[in-house]
């Protein structure tokens, strides 16, 4: 896990010019329009504009980062130029195909989060549904695990929302333990950040400006490049290990 994680840090300082105008093109403008709902719109109203606003891009435009993201990875990875028109190119030829295969994870993954908001403990009926809750929780997480690659395989193989996930199981079998760590890893660091932001915002007032939040709003968006980076990097290194030895 260490050298995973290690490469993939590796691989965004090397190319964060990239990385960054790749995730800023659908986020920085996003970023804007959000943080202005909810420092200048009214009231309650705003904030759930705001709402709103980050959901429609995460689901509809952020597929297209992910893609283009890959692209570059894959030309990078293959001693090929990856130019920010070339990856974008590459990014929106694959867009289509990987929007349905995205908007089925976060179903599968907001659905457990939506009812562990929802549930309160209370009596026999509702400790029932906790467990219940818990056990759809972990297999959540088992399934995201065992299809960790699913982006790569359709961006990178050409495949669909209806043909990409046995191929995506079996890039992961045997590393789904290193997947769990190093995914673990990045989000405890990511929500530590967030976390430790929001406390900032909140105990310096001044600090919680609109150009600030924006800013910030838009580092964390790059940051969250980590994730596809490592992700892809279990997906290389399987296909590779997969690959026939070169003829001598």
């Amino acid at each position: 896990m260490a050298r995973l994680l290690g490469e993939t840090f590796r691989l965004l300082g090397a190319h964060l010019h990239l990385f960054t105008l790749v995730s800023l093109t659908v986020w920085l403008p996003g970023h804007v329009v959000r943080n202005y709902l909810e420092f200048f719109a009214a009231g309650a109203q705003g904030q759930l504009e705001a709402l709103r606003l980050g959901l429609m891009i995460q689901v509809i435009f952020d597929p297209l980062v992910v893609a283009a993201t890959l692209a570059a990875l894959s030309r990078i990875k293959r001693d090929l130029p990856a130019g920010y028109r070339a990856v974008m190119t590459e990014g929106l030829a694959a867009w289509w195909r990987l929007f349905p295969v995205r908007f089925v994870v976060y179903v599968a993954v907001l659905l457990p989060a939506l009812g562990a908001a929802l549930w309160r403990p209370g009596n026999a009926g509702t400790l029932l549904a906790g467990v219940l809750l818990l056990g759809v929780g972990a297999l959540t997480v088992a399934l995201v695990v065992r299809f960790a690659v699913i982006d790569s395989v359709v961006v990178l193989e050409g495949a669909t929302v209806l043909t990409g996930w046995r191929r995506a199981a079996e890039l992961t079998r045997g590393q789904r333990g290193a997947i769990f760590a190093a995914l673990g890893v990045l989000f405890a660091a990511t929500l530590a950040f967030a976390v430790g932001a929001s406390q900032l915002f909140h105990a310096v007032p001044d600090a919680n400006h609109f150009v600030i939040r924006v800013l910030f709003d838009c580092a964390l968006a790059v940051s969250q490049s980590l994730f596809t980076i490592v992700l892809f990097l279990v997906y290389w290194r399987s296909r590779m290990s997969a690959a026939p030895p070169p003829a001598p």
